[in-house]
């Protein structure tokens, strides 16, 4: 077995034992920066795997919904791809209606509304080695598909970060405002192989999803934030992208 596993394994026996832990930071994200924070890595924003070799997820033990797996901004002939669907086929901020935003999930085996206007729909193009991205009117006409990731792109991602997975569970509860989690689970899997994954985009269980939208209150409010172009699959779908590794209990 990968040496590094065993190695998280025995960190995550560590932190399990330490029972209920107040979160290091306020916030969504704080479930797993805490948990990475108590392996003692800082945060870093690399498209490196978290643990060594190994890319960890960390979520609530009653939340059986989407797996976040990398972030890709488009490789195809045009710059600022995201920003310019942005300004072109989103919608105004309810709260700042002069801004538009672009937010939704869009998926290969059905058309995605996003705002009133637009529909949104992802092709793998076997021919030019590319995922596009398909933008219509309500009836269907072809508006753009020049947003693209070329199959070079996607496959240095997947391979580069996401050969080894391991996901993370934990409790949490809220005492005066400050959450705390206590980790139970660790659950590790081997991916399969570039083709499963593309076959997954095909078959709608893998799905990309934007988050373009706008500062609502703080010192930012007012602009434009982007919370990445990001690949998504469900928890429940994990095993058909990934082989489960089952580790020996003398491990």
């Amino acid at each position: 077995m990968n040496t590094n596993i065993k190695l998280l394994n025995l960190e995550f026996e560590r932190i399990k034992n330490m029972g209920w832990i107040a979160s290091k930071r306020k916030g969504a994200t704080g479930i797993g920066y805490t948990f990475e924070s108590l392996l003692n890595k800082s945060e870093e924003n690399f498209p490196i795997p978290d643990f060594y070799d190994i890319e960890i997820k960390t979520k609530n033990v009653f939340s059986h919904g989407k797996i976040h797996l990398f972030s890709a901004t488009p490789d195809g002939d045009y710059l600022f791809a995201i920003q310019n669907l942005r300004e072109n086929f989103g919608y105004p901020d309810t709260k700042f209606p002069t801004i538009k935003k672009l937010s939704g999930t869009v998926n290969a085996k059905s058309c995605t509304p996003i705002g009133t206007r637009y529909l949104f729909l992802l092709k793998v193009n076997y021919e030019k080695k590319k995922l596009q991205l398909i933008v219509t009117d309500l009836n269907y006409h072809i508006l753009n598909q020049d947003t693209s990731w070329s199959f070079d792109l996607l496959e240095e991602k997947i391979y580069y970060k996401l050969q080894t997975l391991a996901v993370v569970n934990a409790y949490k509860k809220t005492i005066q405002g400050i959450d705390y989690f206590s980790y139970q689970r660790i659950s590790f899997y081997r991916l399969k192989d570039f083709s499963t994954f593309v076959h997954l985009i095909e078959t709608g269980d893998i799905k990309l999803s934007f988050c373009m939208g706008v500062y609502q209150d703080g010192a930012r409010v007012g602009q434009i934030h982007d919370h990445g172009t990001n690949f998504e699959i469900q928890e429940k779908d994990l095993s058909k992208l990934y082989y489960p590794i089952h580790l020996d209990k003398n491990d």
